[in-house]
């Protein structure tokens, strides 16, 4: 299939998807992205309404995508809470060694567009919430004397260790976010009065 055989619509966001992640929404001019898509402007006019509103798209299918492909992978990894917890942190690891990592595309859309009412940060908000709201889940399950808590500290270490392997282009911090959040789900655990349901 030919680039003028695919919908207009889809040519856009797989441009936006390439250029907005690597390069930034704002460092990236629209005509650029027209220019890579092969799309005229009224495609982007029809289908999106403008410039704000092809990056809160991309931004949307990328989340909707990341989503679908870790969950799929933590469950083929592990199968007690605790087990997931800890394979998304060795998912975790192994994006960050792939040569085109270049953040936490939800953080790095907040922090361009500035302003936390702009749509695109609620919608990179709502995917950073839902990821905490699986981990305080899995803690749930597991036992832990403090799910929403635990789930804070985890997503903390995800947040910090990707924004390190950014800044130092330097991944050795996945594997001490791993150890580290291995300690505190055991400690979590542990201090629950039943000693936690999950041993693995």
């Amino acid at each position: 299939m030919t680039a003028t055989n695919i919908p207009p619509r889809d040519r856009l966001l797989e441009a936006a998807d390439e250029l907005f992640f690597k390069e930034g929404i704002r460092a990236v001019g629209i005509n650029r992205v027209l220019e890579e898509s092969q799309t005229p402007i009224m495609s982007l006019y029809r289908n999106f309404g403008s410039k704000d509103g092809l990056a809160a798209a991309y931004l949307e299918r990328r989340g909707e995508r990341q989503r679908e492909v870790f969950l799929g992978e933590v469950e083929r990894r592990a199968s007690t809470p605790r087990g997931q917890i800890l394979a998304a942190f060795d998912i975790f690891r192994e994006d960050l060694e792939e040569s085109d990592y270049r953040g936490c595309p939800f953080i790095n859309a907040t922090v361009e567009m500035a302003s936390p009412d702009h749509e695109v940060s609620k919608i990179a908000r709502r995917y950073k919430d839902a990821g905490r709201q699986w981990f305080a889940q899995l803690a749930a399950e597991a036992g832990a004397s403090d799910p929403a808590g635990l789930a804070i500290q985890l997503t903390l270490l995800l947040d910090g260790a990707a924004a390190a392997a950014v800044l130092y282009r330097d991944t050795s911090g996945s594997e001490y976010a791993r150890s580290t959040a291995e300690v505190l789900v055991d400690a979590a655990l542990a201090a629950a009065p039943t000693g936690g349901r999950s041993a693995s």
